[in-house]
């Protein structure tokens, strides 16, 4: 660097640059330099005149004092260097929700695994650079992890980023908001409807009984042990409708044994209730991906809950404080069962579905509509919407499956409690 002129109370420098290719220098030409917004930033003149340059460079400084003053993006920042400072702005934020809060950090927690998205500039990209990076990425990824990627969670996925675009134009850091990115999904995705599979009763009957088989001729007291626990989770899961996180983080302290004919009102009255009418659960669910809230179970639950906690007691192998199950996933085990009892895939019309833990809730919220319950209880108690329900499980019902389970669930055996 050659001789360097100080102007604007020492805060611009102009000089020229003295690196050199064969021998000459590169540029004749005068250059200014500032800091500002906590970086630095430098600008050619484009003239080897030093008075021009001086004219052009004050120009340039004034503007970006200009740009300061009135908080404008002067730097081209890529999205991961706002990153934090977006995820930072959301959970201080006053007007959204903690579910929301925690929302966008699982889906940026995702998102910001792919580099060449993560490296466009925030202010400049379009809906064209986010297809040909993030979606490219997102499809291989997929395929590559033998997994189908759903509609809704692309579409996810692109709520968190216009979420992003929306924050860097309020900040003016762009000068749109990229809005209706979701269009870069094909109609076919677009319209996707999540697809969630459930057993009906008969298969569920099959699925209870081949599971009893199996704990009770384990080889080992901790084959026994596991198996059973697993069967417990089952009836548990198909009993509450809660979903797999939910029910894994239960702790003991969460739960209530209720017994219905201990109540005033059925001691006063002389009521007899029969088991399915008189037990169930009441859960206070700690973690979820909506809002924390209290769930009733149908009986069924009540005593997988209970043999549940007979089995800790008296293999030794359970601890009756802290989390109910003690494991963070079921998935080999359910698994290895569903293949035994041959309902680890299962044919709806002409659809091949997959039966995995997510299914047991789809069972309980089909059985209750099955059972005429309301949606707006059945939503209320699982923690989700009437238009989810309606939209994705009682549209999802093949004919032939719903008159199945018309048919064949036990009446007596699934109760609604109020």
């Amino acid at each position: 660097m050659g001789k360097i002129h100080s102007f604007k109370d020492n805060k611009l420098h102009i000089y020229v640059r003295t690196d050199r290719y064969n021998g000459k220098l590169r540029s004749k030409n005068w250059v200014g330099r500032t800091f500002i917004q906590s970086k630095q930033t430098i600008k050619s003149s484009g003239t080897s005149n030093f008075t021009k340059a001086k004219d052009i460079l004050f120009k340039w400084y004034d503007e970006l004092q200009f740009k300061k003053k009135h908080n404008i993006q002067i730097h081209q920042n890529s999205i991961k260097d706002l990153l934090n400072r977006f995820l930072s702005d959301i959970q201080n934020s006053t007007d959204k929700e903690q579910r929301t809060k925690t929302w966008y950090k699982e889906r940026w927690n995702y998102i910001s695994k792919c580099n060449d998205f993560m490296n466009l500039k925030a202010a400049t990209y379009t809906s064209t650079d986010l297809q040909k990076t993030y979606m490219v990425w997102r499809l291989a990824r997929a395929k590559a992890q033998s997994k189908v990627l759903r509609g809704a969670t692309l579409k996810g996925d692109l709520m968190a980023i216009s979420g992003f675009n929306k924050w860097c134009y309020n900040n003016k850091i762009r000068k749109d908001k990229l809005e209706n990115i979701a269009k870069i999904l094909s109609k076919k995705l677009r319209s996707q409807r999540t697809k969630r599979a459930g057993l009906t009763y008969e298969q569920y009957k099959t699925l209870q009984s081949v599971s009893r088989k199996r704990y009770q001729s384990g080889r080992t007291l901790r084959i026994r042990f596991e198996r059973e626990r697993l069967h417990q989770f089952i009836v548990f899961m198909v009993g509450t409708g809660l979903r797999v996180d939910e029910c894994l983080n239960l702790h003991f302290e969460d739960v209530t044994l209720v017994d219905r004919q201990k109540s005033k009102q059925a001691l006063l009255n002389e009521i007899k209730l029969d088991d399915n009418s008189r037990y169930y659960l009441k859960i206070w669910v700690r973690k979820s991906k909506t809002n924390e809230r209290f769930c009733k179970s149908v009986s069924s639950a009540y005593f997988a809950y209970k043999r549940l906690i007979t089995l800790y007691k008296t293999t030794g192998l359970g601890q009756l404080k802290g989390r109910i199950w003690g494991v963070n996933s079921f998935r080999e085990g359910l698994n290895s069962l569903l293949n035994e009892a041959k309902l680890k895939t299962i044919k709806r019309g002409d659809a091949v579905l997959t039966i995995d833990s997510k299914s047991f809730r789809n069972m309980f919220i089909q059985f209750m509509l099955d059972k005429g319950v309301h949606s707006n209880a059945i939503a209320k108690n699982c923690g989700t919407s009437t238009a989810m329900i309606d939209n994705h499980y009682t549209a999802n019902s093949a004919i032939e499956s719903m008159l199945d389970v018309w048919l064949t669930t036990g009446r007596t055996k699934l109760k609604s409690v109020s």
